[in-house]
């Protein structure tokens, strides 16, 4: 007499279809990062827990977890009794990102110099490339796309994991301040395309030292092109410090 075998049926207590809360956190945070950094939710609004909840359709527990990401990327500050608002934009805050800037993407580029290979040349290439063409069609939402992109890639190149973490916090915090400089100064673009052309020669030569010296003037440039583009705005504190880059 032959035996029917059952398929196996899933246990009721199985993981299947289960989208952990952390996964649904972190895609949320992308979004609203995004909106933050693309100044949709422009500096000091109240980000409202309720609010946020209803409209991602989710509960309050994967809410307070994308408060606390975005907080840790500094994209929004918590006050006793005033709740979530997006981190205002400051000339403090910029010389502070700038600071660190200066030294990480320098290195950077001298460690993509040295590790430098097929691959991250391709990106390299490409991402300036595309750099190219949107800037003389005036894109700048696209040129925008493709400055960050190259950032990452030389990044990318550097096979350095340490660095690559630690710089991708602090691109969090610079991205809208370089985001509102490019949509207000066409110097920034110019200056942007000049400079990552610069910075790419050198690291396509293998030469780390001028990769180097390269990163961190455009850096130093960038950082005096944004200041002004932030004092000339609407989201500059009134009480900003009067300060140069040079102070730093």
């Amino acid at each position: 007499m032959s035996t029917v075998r059952m398929a196996a049926q899933p246990s009721p207590l199985t993981r299947e279809g289960f989208i952990p809360s952390s996964v649904i956190a972190t895609e949320m945070a992308r979004i609203l990062a995004d909106r933050i950094v693309f100044l949709e939710l422009v500096p000091g609004t109240r980000i409202h827990e309720e609010e946020v909840g209803a409209n991602f359709g989710v509960s309050r527990s994967p809410v307070r977890e994308v408060f606390r990401m975005l907080e840790a990327d500094g994209l929004v500050v918590r006050a006793a009794r005033k709740g979530v608002s997006v981190t205002p934009m400051s000339r403090r805050d910029l010389n502070e990102v700038y600071a660190c800037r200066v030294g990480l993407e320098g290195v950077a580029a001298a460690e993509a110099a040295r590790h430098l290979d097929k691959r991250a040349r391709k990106a390299i290439e490409g991402n300036l490339s595309r750099m190219n063409k949107a800037f003389k069609e005036k894109d700048v939402p696209t040129f925008f796309k493709y400055n960050v992109a190259f950032t990452r890639a030389i990044h990318a190149a550097s096979q350095n994991q340490t660095l690559i973490r630690v710089v991708a916090g602090i691109e969090k915090q610079a991205m809208r301040y370089r985001y509102l400089a490019h949509l207000q100064s066409y110097e920034m673009l110019s200056m942007s395309l000049e400079g990552h052309a610069g910075v790419a020669d050198a690291v396509l030569a293998g030469v780390a030292n001028i990769a180097r010296r390269r990163a961190e003037q455009l850096m130093r440039r960038s950082h005096g092109v944004i200041a002004k583009a932030l004092a000339e705005s609407a989201y500059a504190l009134p009480d900003d410090v009067d300060s140069t880059f040079e102070d730093l």
